[in-house]
């Protein structure tokens, strides 16, 4: 068993790397809800369209492998391929794809959980939502007697494409017990998140089924180990495969997409370089002997995501090469009000009382103990369900020089501030600073009074 195998996945409900990334619950119903709702739209508005109709949901969705949105910005995305069958002999795709964005748009205009709708895209139309989610909706064609299923692009027309054959593909490949499909899934999951929080931002990102192709074939090599020892071998078999061949077969044959690498070569090599980070990081931790030291190495690739131990307070690793350790910060907590305006409470090493509203300042008091060629981080790393319900697990920011950082409250339960060390990119000290949130804001003594005139908006265009 692997030394850090609980921080990954727990029967029970301590924080763990698969609980922290996983959708709860409330939020795949919710998701499923709105899906199901639009989905109810367009079989009904497009009936009549001179086609048969049909929705078919697909990616990550339907393989169970979808992550919460991990950084700030993200999105839950997503996947209902819909699909005109039989028709005209030879439908134009630009047809096919300027009728399902009409019933879309007015979609949009009727449903007060829709924030927008989206340019066109390449592969689909995207129905963005006010609460952190997507739905992307591409267009297919298919005879109901069978043949090629055809998706409709903006700039190549029809392209052979068949999410169906792709999801036969995956249940098939995850043969073996309830256990190993499991784990496979997780697998997919971690990976997925370690690049949603490398390519933040970026163009440059591997798209979710290139991660989910890669992950089911190197997990081919595995046996019976827990997760970060599967993970540590999954890593490393990617990185070895890309480095002899860029090309990633698509397992769906009659695609006209045959190679799942879409990245361009400047990007490819930035994939890479994270992913041999991404090695070096998972090789030095399934070495390690003690929790502790290797969920320290763990947040390499995962920051804010991967849960720390209780016994990381204060961890101090060697340098390398030195013999030296970095001694561990210690930490002054203020809580200032809202405005930040008057000071309400000073703390050492610990906050254990603060109100929702609250602001705290988080100022290091023996600086000198911090070489000058090393890089702090402030880490927050939320837990809780209010924290889960919202994906709000946490961000980090680097140091500016000034020691001191300033964060508000904003759920009840306890989270942690992690005052991290590196010295060339690799982890040496963590001083953890817990916070126990124990009531919402107190409200102001005297009320707001609210004119008339503002009120409930109910649905759109009353």
């Amino acid at each position: 068993m692997g030394v850090a195998a609980r921080l990954f996945v727990s029967n029970d409900d301590a924080e763990s790397l698969n609980r922290r990334v996983r959708p709860t619950d409330g939020q795949l119903e919710f998701l499923r809800d709105n899906k199901d709702a639009l989905e109810q739209w367009l079989l009904n508005d497009l009936a009549d369209s001179g086609y048969g109709v049909s929705t078919f949901l697909q990616g990550s969705y339907r393989f169970h492998t979808l992550i919460k949105p991990v950084m700030s910005g993200a999105e839950y995305d997503v996947d209902v391929g819909f699909y005109f069958i039989d028709g005209r002999a030879e439908p134009d795709s630009n047809e096919l794809r300027e009728l399902l964005r009409d019933s879309l748009e007015q979609f949009a205009r009727i449903c007060d959980e829709v924030k927008q709708l989206d340019a066109p895209k390449e592969r689909c139309s995207r129905v963005r939502y006010e609460r952190k989610f997507h739905i992307d909706v591409p267009v297919y064609h298919k005879a109901s007697d069978g043949g090629d299923v055809r998706l409709a692009t903006l700039s190549n027309g029809w392209e052979r494409s068949n999410p169906a054959a792709m999801l036969d593909w995956f249940q098939e490949a995850l043969d073996g017990s309830d256990r190993q499909k499991a784990r496979i899934r997780r697998l997919v999951r971690y990976m997925k998140a370690w690049a949603a929080l490398k390519f933040a931002g970026s163009d440059g990102i591997p798209s979710s089924l290139l991660l989910t192709v890669l992950v089911v074939d190197a997990a081919q090599h595995l046996n019976g180990e827990d997760d970060d020892d599967a993970l540590g071998i999954v890593v490393d078999s990617i990185y070895e495969r890309l480095l002899v061949d860029s090309t990633v077969r698509n397992p769906v044959g009659g695609d006209s997409d045959t190679d799942l690498n879409r990245l361009d070569e400047s990007d490819f090599d930035v994939f890479m370089e994270e992913l041999a980070r991404f090695k070096d990081s998972s090789s030095r931790a399934v070495d390690c002997e003690d929790e502790a030291e290797a969920a320290a190495i763990w947040c390499e690739p995962f920051e804010h995501l991967f849960p720390l131990p209780e016994g990381v307070d204060g961890l101090a690793l060697e340098v390398a090469g030195t013999g030296l350790a970095i001694q561990s910060p210690v930490i002054n907590i203020t809580v200032l009000d809202g405005d930040s305006h008057s000071v309400l409470r000073n703390y050492i090493g610990r906050v254990p009382f603060a109100r929702v509203g609250e602001k705290l300042r988080f100022a290091i008091t023996n600086p000198d103990v911090i070489p000058n060629h090393a890089r702090v981080t402030w880490v927050v790393r939320n837990t809780g369900a209010g924290a889960h319900e919202e994906s709000d697990l946490g961000h980090s920011g680097i140091d500016d020089g000034s020691r001191v950082w300033t964060r508000g409250v904003a759920y009840i339960g306890r989270h942690f501030m992690d005052c991290e060390v590196r010295v060339h990119g690799q982890l040496r000290s963590v001083t953890r600073v817990a916070v126990d949130v124990n009531r919402a804001a107190i409200p102001p003594r005297h009320p707001v009074s609210r004119p008339s005139y503002v009120k409930l908006i109910g649905k759109k265009g009353r």
